[in-house]
């Protein structure tokens, strides 16, 4: 019957069997990190006619205007093989302009539309795709824009564009993944299995909520959560922006992670405290307390406006580093095992500040917030134990899940980046300073429906794979407990059956009325339960390579030299059937599969599913919901 229930499902839900392939450039909004640079009359809210969802874009063409879409970072089109987009005639129809992509911001050559589309009819929407080769975009190449351009020097009557995305090439039912055991890998430590608690957090030591975390058992937990910790007054946990007391102080963290076995990560008041008041900290929970916090981090986030900073250059790195050379020293005093770090952004150029720096290796002047910090803590002779980063791939308003479950590949990049930037600044003592994701999740702030829902489990389970493959030290969900909003993007173009987001992985029980009752999981806690099922610390992960790119196949190496898989199947609603080779193992006899998948949220499951395969010795061959988080272990 559950078998049935899925194949119901897929037939259902047919027409978007692979959305989730192909991120979107814009779908009623611009979607992920795109944007509108352009310069043409135009509406990207127009409301008919409509192809899909609520909005189209009317597009008025004045001579040589254009409908730009401008990605400041960059998409790497590796296996992307067109851009498709719907465009409808206006009641004149065929609608006279050009397409021309920008690659690492120079432009392609013009390409009339005439050369995908030779009519383009009034009255009715027409597909067009065109191969991302014939507008001069090749393989590994960095898409940084797509305009819609009028370049006859002539106006052009009303038309409408939309629904555009990027096409994946390969998108199958089936998959074939290679998992070799014998293979070095990243060992897995306690930092790796990361959730953030916060202060706020009035329920974190009942026994309820100590229950929920045991059922994930975490390896670390961070505290007193975001930008709180820049007005947190531990003493009297309190605020000292706003006044008002909290319901979980130092001694109700401690409590809670020590019984957790946890390690614990503890954010200093940067914005309106001292380097003397961090080492007190440091005292009360290391020494009076006996608490064992072995990592403290300098402030949260202190490059951006939205945090609380009471010093006259405010945001400043220069400040900043100051700071944290004289904290340091205070905290380090108090007890030489702790490891301290400072925060940053894997980026040279963002967050400009007063002063400029020279990259020592490629010579080029730099004013954003990590160059200038990092060259004056080197200055100071302070070299962090980490360096702590934070990433939320899209803006609010402009959740696509295709492009969130496209986006885990950018930890390959954003990682070695990273590391290039310390080495750059630090010079070798670069290469010891740890790489610490402190924060994560689908959307920077204003969370919708995304959040809680299924597509954001897949994005936790594959981000947290990709990020340690990458080389990152630490990975800290955000978080364990928020609150439910509803008022912010619940599009019917996102997945999910829930009209509200929540950062939480259960759900906060407030405000009234909106939301899941207290302590409800949501999908991502179960993600999050399969993932510290399949890894643990001294496991040893493994990548896999599999020739689906909708199919995320991940392994572990136990000390006693067993197996696990995690498998992601990130398909809408198409089942994968795949072949998982085997080299250095065997999986005879049974196999244990456990998996959580949109099914099974949908019916309000009460929790991860469980069966048993027959193994095939050096292959096992199975079928993966859509949308499931799997482990399969011998």
């Amino acid at each position: 019957m559950r078998w049935y229930g899925i194949l119901l499902l897929s037939l259902w839900a047919g027409a978007y069997a692979d959305d989730f392939a192909h991120p979107a450039i814009y779908r009623d909004y611009p979607a992920g990190r795109w944007e509108d640079w352009s310069w043409a009359n135009r509406n990207l809210q127009n409301t008919s006619p409509v192809r899909s969802g609520q909005y189209s874009i009317r597009v008025d063409f004045y001579p040589w205007s254009s409908i730009w879409f401008k990605n400041p970072g960059g998409f790497v089109v590796d296996g992307f093989s067109h851009l498709e987009f719907w465009v409808h005639g206006g009641s004149a129809g065929n609608p006279r302009f050009y397409l021309r992509a920008e690659v690492d911001g120079v432009d392609r050559p013009l390409v009339p539309i005439t050369n995908f589309v030779s009519n383009i009819p009034a009255n009715q929407w027409t597909r067009v795709q065109a191969p991302l080769s014939a507008l001069g975009v090749n393989p590994g190449d960095r898409l940084t824009g797509i305009h819609f351009r009028e370049f006859s020097g002539q106006n052009v009557a009303t038309f409408y564009l939309d629904d555009i995305r990027l096409i994946r090439s390969n998108v199958s039912a089936n998959a074939t993944a290679t998992a070799n055991f014998n293979n070095t890998g990243r060992t897995i430590t306690k930092p790796m299995l990361g959730i953030n608690v916060a202060c706020w957090d009035w329920f974190l030591n009942t026994s309820e909520r100590r229950n929920l975390l045991k059922q994930v058992g975490f390896g670390l937990m961070r505290y007193p959560g975001g930008s709180i910790s820049n007005e947190y007054d531990w003493r009297t946990n309190s605020n000292r922006r706003y006044g008002g007391s909290y319901g979980t102080n130092t001694d109700g963290f401690l409590s809670v992670a020590n019984s957790l076995n946890a390690e614990k990560i503890i954010c200093v008041n940067y914005g309106s405290g001292t380097p003397q008041e961090a080492a007190d900290w440091v005292q009360y929970a290391n020494i009076q307390r006996n608490g064992g916090v072995r990592y403290w981090a300098i402030g949260n986030e202190n490059y951006g406006s939205w945090e609380y900073d009471t010093y006259p250059n405010r945001h400043d790195a220069h400040t900043y580093a100051s700071f944290a050379r004289d904290a340091i020293q205070l905290m380090k005093a108090v007890d030489p095992t702790i490891r301290v770090g400072v925060v940053g952004v894997f980026s040279e150029t963002e967050y400009p500040q007063r002063f400029s720096v020279v990259n020592p290796r490629t010579g080029q002047t730099q004013n954003g917030w990590t160059p200038v910090l990092l060259n004056r803590l080197s200055s100071l002779g302070v070299v962090p134990d980490f360096f702590d980063v934070h990433h939320y791939p899209q803006q609010p308003g402009r959740e696509d899940d295709a492009f969130l479950l496209d986006d885990t590949r950018t930890w390959d990049e954003i990682i070695p980046r990273t590391r290039q930037i310390l080495r750059d600044y630090l010079g070798a003592a670069g290469d010891n300073v740890l790489i610490f994701l402190t924060e994560n999740n689908s959307v920077a702030y204003n969370p919708g429906k995304q959040t809680t829902s299924m597509v954001n489990a897949l994005y936790m389970a594959d981000s947290w794979a990709r990020a340690i493959l990458a080389g990152a030290d630490a990975f800290v969900w955000w978080d364990l407990h928020n609150s439910a909003e509803a008022n912010n993007n619940n599009s019917a173009l996102l997945y999910g059956w829930r009209n509200w987001g929540d950062y939480g992985i259960v759900a906060a029980g407030y405000p009234s009325g909106v939301g899941d009752p207290l302590n409800t999981p949501y999908p991502t806690f179960f993600a999050a339960q399969l993932i510290t099922r399949f890894a643990r610390p001294g496991d040893t992960l493994i990548a896999v390579n599999c020739n689906n790119p909708m199919l995320a196949v991940y392994a572990v190496r136990t000390p006693s030299g067993r197996g696990r898989l995690l498998v992601i199947n990130k398909m809408r609603s198409t089942p994968i059937t795949a072949e998982i080779r085997l080299q250095g193992q065997r999986a005879n006899g049974t196999v244990s599969w456990r998996y959580y998948s949109a099914a099974q949220d949908t019916v309000k499951s009460k929790g991860i599913a469980m069966r048993t395969l027959r193994g095939g010795g050096n292959r096992i061959r199975n079928t993966f919901p859509p949308m499931s988080v799997s482990v399969l272990e011998w």
